[in-house]
């Protein structure tokens, strides 16, 4: 079995402020260690569950925060900037059976969220056919048409109750409670490591017994994006394909599911430049 590991920090257990997210920050440091120790929680559940391959995506912020290292070496890990970001060296032809998610977080918009966002801070919502989703789910999508499903996600409790609406076949790791977009009260890492083990070495064993399903969305596949400013809408929109809609709306819709998200990320890109 191929597993494919893709790792986000804003979800990780002891991350419970977006400063430590930041690589200039004093704790930054610590929290790539957090990142670390719950990273190898899974790879150690997916070697348990006879795992043969596991690649590790490193996809938070630039994507270059794990330290190799200190990386189970079972495992490879994929860094640096990559145009498919979260996604990126999973496919539709690299055999992967299923897909982990380590330190995920609620989507942008979301009351309580701990650092709830979409891909950046430009995003106050973003929809995928019709329904509010985050990272998980456009992700989810993706890895779907590609024929991944995703067995596993961890990070807060208003993570998992998204998750459980849009991936019901997932194991949904809470390893903190959410008290606001600033603030959760986190288990301790060792107990966050053993809950992430577990369900890694289930997520892998259901993948195998074929007990998961893909996240289907479409035809046509619909990705609505709402910014926080008109003029991040303009520039989101000027990618081919794309809709303007409303005061700060964006449209991205295609039959074929690879062209709506590449729609998406572009977009976001655009729209996280422009200047505050």
């Amino acid at each position: 079995m191929r597993v494919y590991v893709s790792v986000d920090m804003e979800g990780i257990a002891g991350v419970n402020h977006p400063g430590p997210t930041s690589s200039g920050h004093a704790r930054y440091p610590a929290a790539v260690d957090l990142m670390i120790a719950e990273t190898n929680a899974a790879i150690e559940g997916a070697l348990a569950a006879d795992a043969d391959d596991i690649l590790v995506n490193d996809s938070h912020g630039s994507m270059f925060n794990l330290l190799p290292d200190r990386i189970n070496p079972a495992a490879r890990v994929l860094q640096g900037q990559k145009a498919w970001s979260m996604v990126a060296g999973a496919g539709p032809d690299r055999g992967f059976g299923v897909a982990l998610f380590v330190g995920y977080h609620a989507r942008a918009g979301h009351a309580r969220g701990t650092i709830a966002h979409t891909y950046s801070l430009a995003p106050v919502e973003t929809r995928l056919d019709g329904r509010p989703t985050g990272e998980y789910g456009l992700n989810a999508m993706i890895l779907g048409a590609w024929g991944i499903p995703v067995g596993m996600v961890t990070g807060d409790d208003a993570l998992a109750e998204e998750v459980a609406t849009w991936l019901p076949w997932a194991e949904r790791v809470v390893v903190k409670t959410a008290a606001g977009g600033n603030a959760s009260a986190s288990v301790h890492p060792q107990v966050a490591g053993e809950r992430i083990r577990a369900a890694s070495e289930r997520a892998v064993r259901a993948a195998g017994a074929g007990r998961l399903e893909l996240l289907e969305v479409g035809p046509p596949v619909v990705i609505e994006v709402d910014y926080s400013r008109g003029a991040e809408a303009d520039h989101a929109a000027i990618v081919p394909g794309a809709e303007r809609f409303g005061d700060r709306g964006v449209r991205f819709a295609s039959d074929d599911p690879q062209i709506a998200y590449r729609g998406f990320l572009a977009g976001n890109r655009l729209a996280s430049a422009v200047d505050r």
